[in-house]
């Protein structure tokens, strides 16, 4: 018998998430928020496992949090992250200073055990009125119209659960990826790594990432704060079966860090196998992965768990508006699309710098270290590093392949890629970083039009806005965004129309012509109905329902600086 799963007041059927892990809980969280019933459930009791996985949180990912609320509750406990710092020889090689980012509230990563991050998105999950129920997929049928999930409980109780969406966040051995048939695809040699956490007493920064290079191998050095470290050390010969001792990460301290440490008795140690692996599609049909289950990598840059953030949010927010009616179904075939590339780009990244880090050869070695020096007194360390690093420099631009990805030599910005606004559902969970008028606010549920002057504001400019206003529904989200100059270099200097996203991505940049604008809302999949007629009189835009006012750009607060295939089928 196939039970339903708790179908709420309104008849509607809960998204299953499978995992509640940091991405499965962010993903919820973001359903919730936007009034979507979700059922979370996991096997993993909360607080089983206090052995810290992923311990960076790097700056895109706290914007992405602040949409529901999580990310001031960590960074107040995690520890600041100022610099990303390369040794070669115990020599200083370069360093990428997150302290320097001028377009985000969060200029720094946070270094905080992955419980502790799971423990401050779930209260969010609370706090929305969510819960995380102990169970194990067991079965998975996806041949009917909507998937059928088998579920066995702690008490030992079985259930059949029919959804309209299921959502495998369940990590690198997911069982939805598995009971699904979808392949884990991936080349490469796996590289063993011993990790370990524990306290280091030395003179050794507290805010700093160290990345420290030998021809005998690598060490890196993330700091927790009040004396205790992650290490972790490259053991590409390692067969023990028992745990890494203490004196195996002494040894390879001594040999490789640029300042003496002692390392104290550590709380824990394992070996970690990185892999390199990624989904051959992270949808099939009502089926999504998200996070691990849809692709591991490296450990280093440490990219993981902040790669699944960015699913959980491009997910999150397209399906829920596809489910409140606000978005067409076919955005939903753009998550497999956008970030499985996204996902073999930081493959195709971490793996380049674990192969560079554990470079022997003299020759390969001095021609690395030169070309990391080189980039530091040219400037081009900081300037590609720094966003690569904070995953600012991810972008959904219309690709063939990972090259075409890469950012260009200018700060211009292009559709696909991120723009420095933040959603108002940060502001409305009482985060002081979205509300500061830094950064102009954007709609946390759809995509918002931003309208951008150029280098003056005119009659000419005021009568456009006010066409382009009346073209849309009165309750869709519209900002003038020229008072804020930080724009200038990002957008250029003639007026345009900025299509940008709820996570921030721009979806379109077009002129301020109400026709163009409209083609624009329909390729980004808006729901908008009935749409008010254009007509072209002369040089002049005009619609029926009048000419409106627009109202002036808002300046920011005195004082302060302002701070988008493989498809899907949807069953009926």
């Amino acid at each position: 018998m196939t039970i339903s799963p708790r179908e709420n007041s309104g008849g509607e059927r809960p998204v299953l998430v499978v995992g509640a892990g940091p991405v499965g809980l962010v993903l919820a969280c973001e359903l919730l928020g936007q009034g979507v019933p979700v059922r979370i459930i996991d096997g993993t009791p909360p607080g089983s496992s206090l052995h810290s996985r992923a311990i960076v949180v790097w700056p895109r990912s706290l914007e992405l949090l602040n949409r529901i609320g999580a990310a001031e509750p960590l960074a107040e406990a995690g520890n600041r992250l100022d610099a990303v710092s390369y040794y070669s020889q115990k020599r200083p090689l370069g360093a990428i200073e997150m302290s320097r980012l001028r377009d985000t509230p969060y200029p720094f990563g946070l270094v905080i055990p992955q419980h502790r991050t799971e423990d401050a998105v779930r209260d969010r999950l609370i706090k929305l009125g969510g819960q995380v129920e102990q169970g194990t997929v067991t079965g998975l049928d996806n041949a009917g119209r909507r998937p059928v999930v088998d579920v066995e409980w702690t008490d030992g109780r079985t259930e059949q659960i029919e959804a309209d969406w299921v959502i495998g966040a369940d990590g690198a051995h997911s069982s939805v990826r598995r009971l699904a048939g979808i392949e884990f695809l991936g080349s490469g040699e796996d590289v063993l790594f011993a990790i370990g956490d524990g306290p280091i007493e030395g003179d050794l920064h507290n805010n700093e990432l160290l990345y420290c290079y030998t021809r005998g191998g690598a060490l890196g050095l993330a700091p927790f704060g009040d004396g205790q470290f992650r290490l972790a050390v490259s053991v590409p010969g390692w067969t023990e079966e028992h745990a890494p001792p203490r004196d195996l990460f002494q040894r390879v301290m001594d040999e490789r860090a640029p300042h003496p440490g002692l390392i104290g008795p550590l709380n824990w140690t394992t070996i970690f196998r990185a892999r390199r692996r990624v989904a051959e599609t992270l949808r099939d049909g009502r089926i999504f992965l998200a996070g691990d289950a849809g692709h591991i990598f490296s450990a280093a840059g440490a990219q993981g768990m902040n790669t699944g953030i960015q699913d959980a949010v491009n997910l999150g927010w397209k399906l829920a508006g596809v489910i409140r009616g606000k978005l067409e179904p076919g955005i939903l075939d753009t998550y497999d699309s956008e970030r499985r590339l996204a996902a073999e780009r930081v493959v195709l990244t971490t793996a380049k710098q674990t192969s560079w880090g554990l470079f022997k050869g003299r020759r390969e070695v001095a021609v690395r270290d030169t070309l990391v020096r080189m980039a530091r007194r040219t400037g081009v360390l900081q300037r590609f590093g720094a966003p690569l690093m904070a995953q600012h420099d991810v972008t959904y631009r219309p690709a063939d392949s990972l090259w075409q990805t890469l950012p260009g030599l200018t700060r211009t910005v292009r559709a696909g890629d991120r723009l420095p606004v933040f959603s108002e559902h940060a502001a409305a969970a009482g985060d002081p970083a979205a509300s500061n008028g830094r950064w102009p606010s954007i709609d946390a549920e759809r995509p918002t039009v931003l309208l951008w002057a150029g280098e003056r504001q005119d009659d000419a400019w005021v009568k456009r806005c006010a066409a382009l206003r009346a073209s849309l529904p009165d309750t869709f989200p519209v900002r003038d965004i020229s008072a804020w100059p930080g724009f200038a270099p990002l957008l250029g200097k003639e007026p345009r129309a900025v299509l940008v996203r709820p996570d921030g991505h721009i979806a379109s940049i077009t002129d301020l012509d109400p026709a163009e604008l409209r083609m624009a809302l329909r390729r980004a999949r808006v729901a908008l109905g009935a749409l008010p007629h254009a007509a072209r009189v002369g040089s002049e835009t005009v619609t029926e329902l009048g000419a409106g006012a627009a109202a002036p750009a808002t300046a920011p607060p005195a004082g302060k600086a302002p701070k988008g295939s493989a498809p899907g089928k949807v069953a009926s």
